[in-house]
């Protein structure tokens, strides 16, 4: 008896706690993203480099969301147009590929980080080889934090 008790008593918070998140992320129609920190990288020399800098700020909203469709668009990126989108656990992904083998992925987690926005990360990993002389050419990769304000 009392192992039973001990097994609800420590199964019911996580079960509750893991379908929140989801619920609440199946619901978004439009979401407001800002990223404030990044931390960059690339290759010097044929060496790999990492920086963190503070700003500029990188904005852009996502409308339309139908996970259930796996659809959204993207407004405010220097690309503009539709992405896909999957809601998988706590976790909501915006992927967006270029025909220029560009890669650019948001995101957004089913947790707070202030005043009822999510936290979030936006990635962009881009190579594009060009001969340019006296210029090295490298993969250029970036990861963005912040947090996605959820719109009406």
């Amino acid at each position: 008896m009392a192992a039973a008790l001990l097994l609800v008593v420590f199964t019911a918070g996580p079960v509750h706690a893991q379908a929140g998140p989801e619920k609440v992320l199946a619901t978004i129609k439009n979401l407001k993203c800002t990223f404030s920190i990044q931390a960059s990288g690339t290759w010097v020399n044929g060496e790999p480099q990492a920086q963190i800098k503070m700003g500029p700020t990188l904005t852009f909203q996502y409308t339309e969301v139908n996970p259930s469709e796996s659809s959204a668009n993207v407004e405010g990126l220097s690309s503009e147009g539709h992405v896909v989108v999957q809601l998988l656990g706590a976790n909501m992904h915006f992927l967006e590929m270029k025909n220029t083998g560009s890669l650019m992925l948001t995101t957004v987690f089913g947790q707070e980080s202030k005043n009822k926005k999510l936290k979030a990360i936006y990635t962009r990993a881009d190579f594009l080889p060009i001969a340019v002389p006296g210029f090295e050419n490298t993969p250029v990769v970036s990861q963005h934090y912040g947090e996605c304000e959820i719109l009406p």
